[in-house]
């Protein structure tokens, strides 16, 4: 099933916005089976949408799916746009209109004329109901292809994908692929892919997909057939080995709190420059309470010292940021709340605090495991909201290794 995604708006051309339908979408329907051939972006303009369309109708896709420009001002010309182009010509719906004004009187508002363009709807085509806002969307059939209309607001458009548009793929005669994605941390792309490359270069006949993303890769393998997903998956496990972490949508901190519960291990965590990440990310998890007995934040000097019990003398002699800090840290933590795993990281974040002795990214995480306490040195960038984000997951990687073991 070949489908295309038009996205239309200004704002997604601008940067104002971050096109998250497309990738929404895209994911979605790829999932299912779907083949994603092509996505545009183009502005509210009459031209570019119609040039677009012409376009992708020339590929011949069983679907397209426009998203944006269905609401009431004046730069939402994708309603009347996609009439034109579907050569068909509108009617208003008054019942339509008079619910809209009803739901308008009920939050004390009279409904603007604005609004008039919500309640045209094609002759020929459908509509496409909306369970969760105001602007409905439009299917037509353009010479073999099926063009459909959703609103730009993700929940709406979200809904109506769920509700209505793939359950119509799969009416359409989709047939569904055997996929499988196999995440992995702590290995580069490159090294990932020059490993596995005598396995994926076998006549499998599977898709292969590499997704990088900040924490690491994920490896999507498709067939029409599951017997060669699960063959080359086998493959990529041997070699691979605990670089995979989990499959499909599933989080290093879930996989961690299950096989913490497996081996019946308890957790806690102290943590300076990623406040709390770590415990917050560990209690996304239900269930977590088995396993994760708390953490504490202890960004100060004055804080590590009067809630962690780290020693002065450790601090005046080798700093915040130091092995030795980082030593007691993960030591103290673990005697306080009496569990087997005690995590900690001390850092400079950036993108200031650095020196030349000590500069931004240089964060030391220690572990204390039975009766003994690790610690390693991690130079990071210079982005803070993104050091945090690497830093905990490099944490909960260690984590979820020393478990492993």
């Amino acid at each position: 099933m070949k489908i295309a995604i038009l996205s239309i708006g200004n704002e997604l051309l601008s940067g104002d916005t971050i096109n998250t339908n497309a990738g929404w979408i895209g994911r979605k329907l790829t999932e299912i089976g779907c083949d994603i051939f092509q996505q545009i972006t183009v502005p509210d303009k009459k031209v570019p949408i119609s040039n677009a369309l012409n376009q992708l109708i020339d590929l011949n896709p069983d679907f397209i799916i426009c998203t944006g420009g269905l609401g009431p001002t004046e730069d939402d010309i994708t309603r009347q746009t996609l009439f034109d182009f579907a050569g068909t010509e509108s009617k208003f719906d008054q019942d339509y209109w008079d619910a809209l004004s009803v739901r308008f009187k009920r939050f004390g508002m009279d409904i603007p004329e604005s609004n008039r363009n919500q309640a045209l709807v094609p002759v020929d085509g459908d509509v496409i109901q909306n369970p969760v806002g105001s602007a409905r969307g439009s299917k037509f059939n353009v010479k073999d292809t099926t063009l459909i209309s959703l609103p730009g607001v993700p929940a709406e458009m979200k809904a109506m994908m769920t509700e209505s548009i793939i359950p119509l793929i799969h009416q359409k005669g989709l047939k569904p692929k055997s996929f499988r994605t196999l995440r992995t941390t702590g290995i580069p792309e490159s090294a990932m892919i020059e490993k596995i490359t005598p396995a994926t270069d076998k006549d499998h006949g599977c898709e292969i997909g590499y997704y990088p993303s900040l924490f690491g890769v994920d490896i999507r393998i498709s067939h029409a057939e599951s017997q060669p997903v699960d063959s080359l998956s086998k493959d990529l496990y041997r070699i691979l080995d605990v670089s995979i972490y989990g499959e499909g949508k599933e989080s290093i901190e879930e996989v961690i709190i299950q096989l913490a519960k497996n081996k019946n291990k308890t957790i806690s965590t102290a943590e300076s420059c990623t406040g709390g990440l770590i415990g917050h990310r560990l209690t996304e998890v239900s269930g977590s309470s088995d396993v994760y007995k708390g953490g504490l934040v202890v960004y100060s000097n004055e804080s590590k010292m009067n809630m962690l019990g780290v020693e002065k003398d450790i601090l005046e002699a080798h700093g915040a940021v130091s092995e030795e800090t980082a030593e007691s840290m993960a030591r103290n933590v673990k005697n306080k709340f009496n569990t087997d795993y005690g995590i900690s990281v001390t850092g400079i974040a950036g993108p200031t605090g650095g020196t030349d002795e000590k500069p931004v990214g240089l964060v030391y995480i220690g572990m204390a495991k039975k009766g003994r306490v690790k610690v390693k040195e991690f130079h990071f960038g210079t982005n803070r909201k993104r050091n945090k984000l690497r830093i905990s997951h490099v944490a909960l990687n260690w984590l979820r290794l020393s478990l492993l073991s």
